[in-house]
């Protein structure tokens, strides 16, 4: 697909941590159920799951809660945000690389009985925090 995964100039320090955009890598809305995975890593260093919250439609799930959103779901034309609890890592004006991974499963394309089509996207951008 050939829009990027992590949105351009979306690092920006937030209370208790920092936030980024990413963008849906498919051509169709889709359940957040079917976001099987989030890895987010900052300057290389891997981001606990724990501390990611995944923020869309004005509501915030924690990773594990995805699964269960069966009728809230990822629009392609917006962005959801990864919100991390990680107070000072990030500051105003600082320059981070910011690698995400999502695996998507596109429950209307089956490949086997009881299974469906599941994509990883990954992405690394540098950027500058606002």
């Amino acid at each position: 697909m050939g829009t990027p995964l992590i949105q351009d100039d979306s690092l920006r320090v937030i209370e208790g941590g920092y936030e980024v955009q990413v963008r849906l890598n498919w051509y169709r809305s889709l359940p957040l159920s079917s976001v099987e995975k989030v890895q987010l890593a900052l300057d290389g260093k891997m981001v606990d799951p724990a501390q990611i919250r995944f923020g869309i439609n004005g509501h915030e799930y924690r990773l594990e809660q995805l699964e269960d959103q069966v009728e809230e779901f990822w629009f392609i034309q917006d962005s959801a945000m990864l919100r991390v609890s990680q107070p000072g890592v990030v500051a105003k004006g600082d320059s981070h690389t910011i690698e995400a991974e999502i695996t998507l499963r596109f429950p209307y394309i089956p490949i086997g009985p009881g299974k469906f089509l599941t994509t990883p996207t990954k992405y690394s951008t540098t950027q500058i925090a606002a």
